[in-house]
């Protein structure tokens, strides 16, 4: 190889390779290989060691600007930065921090997380530990050091090796209700979550879910009531997620509609709902790979009581389910920008038209307008499109004249645990072949 080539091989080696270096421990290892290649075209000893190095000076300035930004956090605003290692073992902690929870500095060295936070949240936030990609603006129900109870809001993120390895966590958290009016309320609201999930009072109930061509049923939805609760079974769910029990509550409900199932119809799928943090938890594959009835029948609704921030956790999840025969479906698409980004990130096999773009969707060009576009958006992505809460005769029409391939509302049947009435109309062919145009149900 000619001189002037090599020294630009050799140049534009050292260049590539340092991208690579300094892109993150991920990319490391196929940096690596290719300086390797690189040096047996000629890239000089000096420059490796000069990457090296490099790499060594870009972890050091990485590891002294996070214990810049935790200084600063510790001499400003309400933020009570922490460190803790990969079990929770507390290395660092600021003096506000400390004196929250009635703690002195000299202290440190043998608390762990798990002595400042009540009983209940011990599993909670093992889990969190053992997963290791930190947590995002929970809320924790913690123990002072006296016994008192006081409610934090924080955030960690862990602090990995160039090889990936969690060294630990840094975090930051804030107290909240300084007047203890919030406080109260999240004490209340978790003691009455923790007492549902002590003693099961959710009960599951199926809605059916039509072919709009055919009018046979193909599937069911599972969802919970609370009997005796004055609060809705969304609100169940939005209050567990404002005392970070939602996983909880949902693996709960999960549960219980899974066992319930064996009274449907063998022929028909099971839709069942869970949100983006509860998806991704181990718990949930195995639930669904275990239940009485075969995983090929299963739908996992992805709803949306917490959002999606990173997509990334989610797909390796996704792929397992599917990888087991469960399938996804996307729901309340047509409330908003963030159902479509799930279904370009997530290509779910059936989207689910959510119920304020239906009613009324005779008299309303503008919603059929979206709901044509959603058709062929599934058309493309070969999706089953389902309409959610289908009231009217004239609403189903419009389905049918729409292209969309299932239904479900009150105008074939309200949920119900007694599911007797429909297995008996299911052997008998379909409900709407004549009647649904006057409105009769079962």
């Amino acid at each position: 190889m000619p001189r002037r080539a090599r020294l630009i091989t050799c140049t534009g080696g050292a260049v590539l390779w340092l991208a690579l270096l300094t892109a993150g421990p991920v990319v490391y290892h196929g940096g690596l290989a290719l300086g390797l290649y690189l040096l047996a075209l000629g890239l000089p000893p000096a420059a490796v060691a000069f990457t090296a190095n490099h790499q060594r000076a870009q972890l050091v300035a990485r590891l002294r600007r996070s214990q810049q930004q935790v200084t600063v956090m510790a001499s400003s605003g309400d933020e009570l930065p922490w460190e803790c290692d990969p079990r929770g073992n507390v290395t660092f902690a600021g003096e506000l921090f400390t004196a929250h929870f009635g703690y002195q500095q000299h202290e440190l060295a043998r608390l762990n997380l798990r002595n400042m936070i009540d009983p209940q949240e011990g599993e909670r936030l093992a889990d969190l530990l053992e997963r290791g990609v930190g947590w995002q603006q929970e809320r924790w129900r913690c123990r002072r050091k006296d016994g008192s109870e006081r409610w934090f809001v924080g955030s960690a993120v862990p602090n990995l090796a160039p090889d990936g390895t969690v060294l630990g966590f840094t975090g930051s958290c804030h107290p909240l209700g300084k007047e203890g009016v919030e406080e109260q309320r999240l004490v209340a609201l978790s003691e009455t979550i923790y007492q549902c999930l002590s003693t099961p009072t959710i009960e599951p109930v199926f809605q059916p879910i039509l072919s709009v061509d055919t009018g046979r049923l193909i599937g069911a939805e599972a969802l919970s009531r609370f009997p005796g609760s004055a609060r809705t079974p969304e609100q169940w769910f939005l209050d567990a997620a404002d005392v970070g029990l939602s996983v909880e509550l949902e693996l709960a409900a999960l549960t219980m509609a899974l066992a319930a199932a064996t009274q449907l119809p063998d022929d028909i799928y099971l839709s069942v709902n869970v949100g983006p943090v509860s998806l991704i938890q181990p718990e949930v594959l195995v639930l669904l790979t275990t239940a009485a009835i075969s995983p090929d029948r299963i739908v996992l609704e992805v709803t949306e009581h917490t959002s999606i921030t990173n997509y990334d956790d989610l797909l390796p999840a996704v792929e397992a389910l599917r990888a087991a025969g469960i399938r996804l479906a996307i729901d309340d698409a047509g409330a908003g920008y963030a159902c479509f980004r799930h279904i370009l990130r997530l290509a779910p096999e059936f989207i689910k038209l959510d119920r304020s773009l239906i009613t009324g969707i005779h008299r309303d060009p503008a919603r059929r307008a979206l709901a044509a576009a959603v058709v062929m958006f599934g058309l493309e992505m070969d999706a089953t499109i389902v309409a959610e809460g289908v009231e009217t005769p004239e609403e189903l029409r419009c389905a049918q004249t729409l292209g969309i391939d299932a239904a479900q509302g009150y105008l074939f049947g309200r949920p119900t645990a007694d599911w007797t009435t429909w297995n008996e109309w299911h052997r008998h062919g379909p409900l709407y072949s004549v009647t649904a145009a006057k409105g009769s149900r079962p």
